[in-house]
């Protein structure tokens, strides 16, 4: 592309540079003022051809960032990893995972990043950009070309998924299981495929192979798995809360038993009293009617 606009570039300015000659031979034009025409017309040219040289230099420029991307280099490692950064904090608890995180105190790996389910399990996911297998199949000519590219594919995916299953899983710590992220559908489509190579990354690897839209599905579930332990913790919270209440209400109505007891016995009391009253009340009109007829 870029050798093809030098190209057409050198074929302008080539036939300029023969238009004038011809003006200057046919000597009609050469007449007062025509050194200063010709002057002023070089002095174009020269100019044309400086704005050719930066305006291929602005396009050489992205095309060498997209050689380098499509090459898959650190850039596209760097671009692998936030993306996978992106999905877990859309999805997860800022408290559930863990960025470039050391997951065995005896070695300096670093995994991508690292959920916690809710049962404490560490989950390691770790990214991996194949852009420069996905832009050769998509310039290979032949079936056969194709063929050979997915094989590459297959053993560069095996050969990482080992790698991380080496590095990141740790007994009784993490999972049985990695996760291989490939952060592209399109790269993903390759991968399928391949036949057999999602489940010989799982049972030979302990890996599961996993694109944006499978590791979202997969977080979602896991973020569940979050939501469900705080409504457990704060159901535990609320039957605490509500055992305290009944027992309280317990007593409270042991006590009110008591009073009602007290107060019950109080009215028999006060009843006895009553009939005391009445009796002595009685006696005290018949002495008073006696004591009148004897009057």
């Amino acid at each position: 592309m870029i050798n093809y606009l030098i190209f057409i570039s050198l074929v302008l300015i080539l036939g300029i540079l023969i238009y004038l000659l011809f003006n200057i031979k046919n000597g009609e034009s050469i007449r007062k003022g025509g050194n200063e025409n010709i002057q002023s017309k070089l002095i174009e040219v020269s100019n044309d051809i400086n704005k050719i040289e930066l305006d291929l230099a602005s396009v050489t420029t992205p095309l060498n960032e997209l050689n380098r991307f499509l090459g898959g280099n650190v850039t596209t490692g760097r671009l692998g990893e936030w993306n996978l950064e992106s999905i877990v904090r859309d999805i997860m608890p800022n408290n559930s995972f863990n960025l470039q995180h050391q997951i065995n105190p005896e070695s300096r790996d670093l995994v991508d990043c690292a959920v916690t389910t809710a049962e404490g399990v560490i989950v390691p996911i770790d990214s991996k950009f194949y852009a420069g297998q996905y832009q050769n199949y998509q310039d290979a000519k032949t079936g056969t070309e194709r063929k050979k590219i997915l094989g590459n594919l297959r053993t560069e995916v095996l050969s990482d998924a080992g790698d991380i299953s080496s590095k990141y899983l740790l007994r009784n710590i993490t999972s049985n299981y990695v996760i291989l992220y490939i952060p592209s559908e399109k790269l993903i489509d390759l991968v399928n495929q391949i036949e057999g190579l999602r489940e010989e990354s799982f049972t030979e690897k302990n890996t599961l192979i996993m694109g944006p839209n499978t590791l979202a599905a997969f977080l979602d579930m896991v973020r569940t798995g979050h939501h469900y332990l705080k409504l457990n913790e704060t159901a535990s919270k609320v039957a605490s809360v509500v055992r305290g209440i009944q027992k309280e209400f317990s007593n409270f109505d042991a006590n009110t038993n008591s009073v009602l007891k007290r107060l019950d016995g109080a009215m028999k009391d006060v009843q006895s009293l009553q009939t005391r009253i009445n009796v002595l009340g009685n006696k005290l009109e018949k002495g008073a009617e006696s004591l009148e007829d004897e009057s």
